[in-house]
């Protein structure tokens, strides 16, 4: 299943990524994983090395998704939208 994804402009600058594209896949993880295959430089930005998120994931604007793996198995439905954003900090 194709699903749209739609790019922080932090991420965008840092990993040269469109701000919409669309990935296959029928889970968060799926998705995540082919957006990498497509964009190799992105998977630093994504994942920490340990394979946890690095960045927040909302589905729909609505479920967002942080560093806990068990989201990565959380399954998409048809028309259901991505959108990645950093994690800032600062003080």
């Amino acid at each position: 299943m194709k699903t749209k994804v739609k790019i922080a402009p932090i991420l965008q600058k840092h990993c040269s990524l469109p701000y919409t594209l669309e990935v296959s896949g029928n889970t968060v993880g799926e998705c995540l994983d082919d957006l990498v295959r497509q964009y190799p430089e992105a998977g630093r930005w994504l994942f920490y090395s340990n394979g946890l998120l690095r960045v927040y994931v909302s589905i729909n604007n609505e479920v967002t998704l942080t560093l806990n793996t068990g989201d990565m198995a959380k399954t998409l439905n048809r028309g259901d939208e991505l959108r990645i954003f950093a994690i800032l900090a600062g003080g």
